[in-house]
């Protein structure tokens, strides 16, 4: 079998990608949450397939995922584009799970998808809130949310410190 002209690091960086691949396809897409046609007008909730997340992904300098480096989805849904960002920093980076998990933050306003994608990425920084509005409470949010919000968007005096 011949690569003709693939570099040793571009089939590490291929199957890396599979890798990442096979954990988020470990969940099934929009799986575990009923989503009625009014739930998705009031929310807007739109879900990104795989394939998508990783092509967009893959556009990003993969140093951007580098042990240390903060990723945040304002609005995470079931986490798919969290989960990527956790494999690639397993895979590549050869963070433990947990490690990985301490640079990874979500926020979604909807309570199921918040526990789903706590449940899908093993645990971290997820929480229920609203980005646009982080100093807005929801019935269901725990008051731990709560302060996390305000600690995260509203007390944070230098964003590129949490951002690093």
């Amino acid at each position: 079998m011949h690569d003709h002209g693939r570099t040793a690091h571009d089939r590490s960086l291929e199957l890396m990608w599979d890798k990442v691949r096979q954990l988020a396809d470990q969940h099934e897409y929009m799986g575990d949450i009923t989503r009625d046609e009014y739930r998705i007008r009031k929310t807007a909730e739109v879900f990104t397939p795989t394939e998508l997340v990783i092509e967009i992904c893959q556009q990003l300098d993969i140093d951007q995922f580098a042990p240390g480096k903060t990723v945040i989805d304002p609005a995470c849904g079931d986490g798919q584009f969290l989960i990527v960002a956790l494999g690639i920093k397993m895979y590549h980076f050869g963070m433990s799970r947990e490690d990985a998990l301490e640079d990874i933050y979500g926020v979604d306003i909807m309570r199921d998808n918040v526990d789903l994608c706590k449940r899908r990425l093993g645990g971290g920084n997820i929480v229920m809130g609203n980005t646009l509005q982080p100093t807005r409470t929801f019935t269901l949010q725990t008051p731990e949310e709560v302060r996390l919000m305000k600690d995260w968007f509203v007390d944070a005096v230098d964003l590129e410190d949490f951002f690093k």
